[in-house]
């Protein structure tokens, strides 16, 4: 059974983190920069390399975002039956195989729990707790030595009155953090 995938070319700035072999990728973008579109672009990628990801979102709003663009490009094949898709779960899978993006909302560590990733992306992260990372998100990729990507919009004062985080900084001091590194593990960028 022969399918195939169209994926839309990335824009120059998407195209950067996408092909980072960073292991941990911080992106700080305005609204609208593409963040999420550029996510669904590397999950997808990634998952076709064999692949797995899972994607966590603070709201189901941005968890359909990601959603509806990745089934979209994937829908051949779903339909072909190549691969299996989960609605409720957000997931969709290589039958017979650990091969899967999985998307689901987090907005701390109990959210996360009970999963694990060879790629942990976590969009608006600014807006999680820094649990979702420190005591679920790092623990998960250790025995894989997975990667991780984290997707930030620099907070506005609206956004601060809706994060779960303790620190609403968090997410800029991680991107301080990753833009300082010279060992090559991280990398930050900026768009």
């Amino acid at each position: 059974m022969k399918t195939s995938v169209k994926i839309p070319s990335p824009h120059k700035e998407q195209r950067r983190f996408i092909d980072s072999n960073a292991k941990r990728k911080v992106i700080r973008a305005g609204r609208r920069g593409g963040k999420t579109a550029g996510m669904s672009i590397l999950a997808i990628e990634k998952f076709l390399e064999g692949r797995r990801i899972l994607y966590a979102a603070p709201t189901q709003d941005q968890l359909d975002s990601f959603w509806s663009v990745v089934t979209r490009i994937l829908t051949e094949p779903i339909q072909a039956g190549a691969f299996y898709k989960n609605e409720t779960k957000h997931l969709i899978e290589l039958p017979g195989t650990d091969n899967r993006i999985r998307a689901k909302t987090a907005w701390n560590a109990d959210t996360l729990r009970g999963d694990y990733a060879d790629i942990l992306i976590l969009d608006e992260y600014q807006l999680m707790d820094e649990t979702a990372w420190d005591e679920v998100g790092a623990p998960m990729l250790l025995d894989n030595n997975g990667d991780a990507v984290f997707i930030y919009t620099p907070p506005s004062l609206r956004s601060r009155s809706t994060s779960k985080a303790r620190n609403p900084q968090h997410a800029a001091k991680l991107f301080k953090k990753a833009r300082s590194d010279e060992t090559g593990r991280w990398a930050a960028f900026h768009f």
